[in-house]
């Protein structure tokens, strides 16, 4: 199977942009979390009245780390395509290599 240079290494900068995207947002989410709370602490929301808003956010977070569990699937099959091809020994940059590629926001969260 012949596979375009081009366009493997559009795939492999898609697929990089895309999880640093799902893993930013699971931050955002975890943070989220962890401010409602705090913003509780301080206030005086009934537990019954903040439940709700509490199972949202835990269900957008379980949401997604199944997506981004599906994406991993996803890579995996695109890698068995690229080593099919005449491309299987070109690197486009692919995630999996030794590179950090975080997506933290703080130099604080980093050093923690």
């Amino acid at each position: 199977m012949r596979l375009s240079d081009a366009g493997g290494r559009a795939v492999a900068a898609d697929i990089t942009c895309m999880f640093k995207s799902v893993d930013t947002a699971l931050f955002d989410v975890a943070r989220l979390a962890a401010t409602i709370m705090e913003a509780n602490a301080a206030s005086s929301v009934l537990p019954a009245r903040l439940q709700g808003a509490l199972d949202s956010t835990a269900a957008s977070f379980s949401k997604l780390v199944e997506s981004r569990k599906d994406m991993v699937q996803m890579h995996r099959k695109l890698a068995v395509i690229k080593g099919e091809s005449q491309q299987r020994e070109t690197d486009w940059g692919c995630l999996g290599d030794d590179r950090p590629s975080g997506v933290l926001k703080t130099v604080e969260i980093a050093h923690a």
